[in-house]
């Protein structure tokens, strides 16, 4: 194995149940972010079932393509355990005894009281010329096979027993072979208002960067710009980021709202209001007021003011002038009504006013596209903006509420609509 180098690794869990779905495989996502953290840049990640063939043939790729594989299950004493007898057959190996285990293993039945059954002393079975790797939680030891540039870790599927092991006795066998000083971190870019093709066509030659690298992802209504650098210290992955990160800025800034890679854009908004002192009065044709909705999930409390705390009786008011269809005509007259209504606001008030489609069959991807329109009124003046899509499904709601929000957070930032 290379020292003091960028690591290439993989991960391989096993088990027919992974494979099938019956239990979701949370070893690998706890394994990766770990791995990466000390700068082993993973490649691969496979699921392989219960089947000694398959699992041997894969080892034995992973062997030829990696510096770093770490396996986890098959380890334990049953017959579908099969994980020792494929390495020892992918590294070409004879499966021996490995005595001070085996004792280890008695003892501990002794220890609980409990007849040590003869299947157990598979779990002492290692790979000639392997290392045993401890596993102080649990009966089932690791094994360390270190073959040609490759290191190859297998590690018990149970989670508890995987993580300490991993903790204790992997991740600093494998710092010590990159020095230490291996370094990977990604910063993650919130967008909203534009889509990831745009984002794709954009951000152009930035995509195909090598050091940091650029990345999307897309979510409902918005995309993410991920941005992953390679160091040898802090201070260098830093560097790497922010330069990468003002690149970004100067062609997409005005699409980025945060650089915290779970805020939701109605945190943002609620965030933005609350410096200002700017109270939103939110009134929602669709049933629930989906956008409200989110800005109280985000922010508590909610820079929202009530209907009623305008004008009592207003609400009543308001609901009389709902437009009959979801046309683009009927849409803007009622916002005409709804903008003389609302007359002049008070400086620390702007309102937002969301009318559309709202029966079932309206929606993105439902069998009529339906129609929104949206009047963002404030002292100062106010702004519309008309959406060709509309109704009340959860998919097309976060649609409408992501425009909506950004409407009001281009507002504030005093950026073009």
């Amino acid at each position: 194995m290379k020292a003091h180098d960028w690591l290439s690794g993989e991960i391989v869990t096993t088990g027919s149940e992974l494979l099938l779905g019956q239990i979701v495989d949370t070893n690998a996502a706890w394994m990766a972010r770990h791995l990466n953290a000390i700068g082993i840049h993973l490649y691969y990640k496979s699921t392989v079932g219960d089947n000694e063939n398959r699992l041997c043939a894969l080892l034995q790729t992973c062997l030829q393509r990696s510096d770093v594989v770490i396996v986890t299950g098959g380890l334990g004493p049953t017959a579908d355990d099969i994980t020792r007898q494929a390495l020892a057959r992918a590294v070409g190996a004879p499966l021996l005894i490995h005595e001070p285990t085996l004792e280890g293993l008695r003892q501990r039945f002794s220890h609980w009281g409990t007849k040590m059954t003869a299947n157990n002393q598979r779990q002492a079975l290692v790979p000639a010329g392997a290392e045993i790797v401890s596993n102080p939680v649990g009966t089932a030891p690791g094994i360390r096979v270190e073959i040609r540039e490759c290191v190859l870790f297998a590690l018990p599927g149970v989670p508890r027993e995987m993580k300490h092991m991993m903790t204790e006795s992997v991740l600093p066998f494998l710092k010590a072979r990159t020095g230490g000083v291996g370094l990977i971190r990604t910063r993650t870019l919130r967008t909203i208002g534009i889509g990831e093709s745009m984002l794709d066509h954009e951000l152009g030659e930035l995509l195909h960067s090598a050091n940091p690298t650029v990345g999307l992802a897309a979510h409902t209504g918005q995309a993410d710009i991920r941005i992953t650098a390679r160091g040898r210290s802090e201070a260098e992955v830093e560097r790497l980021l922010d330069d990468m990160e003002g690149q970004v800025r100067s062609l997409v800034g005005q699409h980025v709202y945060s650089d915290e890679k779970d805020k939701d854009i109605a945190a943002h908004v609620a965030e933005l209001l609350a410096a200002r002192g700017i109270r939103l009065v939110l009134f929602e044709q669709q049933q629930g007021g989906p956008i409200a909705q989110r800005l109280r999930a985000s922010a508590d409390p909610a820079p929202l003011l009530e209907v009623e705390a305008l004008r009592p009786g207003l609400s009543a008011e308001w609901n009389s002038l709902l437009p009959d269809m979801a046309t683009a005509e009927s849409l803007e007259t009622a916002l005409d009504r709804f903008s003389a209504a609302l007359g002049d606001l008070a400086p620390d008030v702007s309102c937002m006013i969301v009318l559309g489609a709202t029966q079932p069959d309206h929606g993105m991807y439902q069998q009529k596209k339906g129609m929104t329109s949206v009047l963002y009124k404030r002292p100062e003046g106010e702004s519309r903006l008309q959406l060709e899509f509309g109704g009340p499904d959860e998919f097309t709601t976060v649609w409408i509420g992501n425009r909506c929000l950004d409407l009001i957070r281009r507002d504030m930032q005093g950026l073009d609509q």
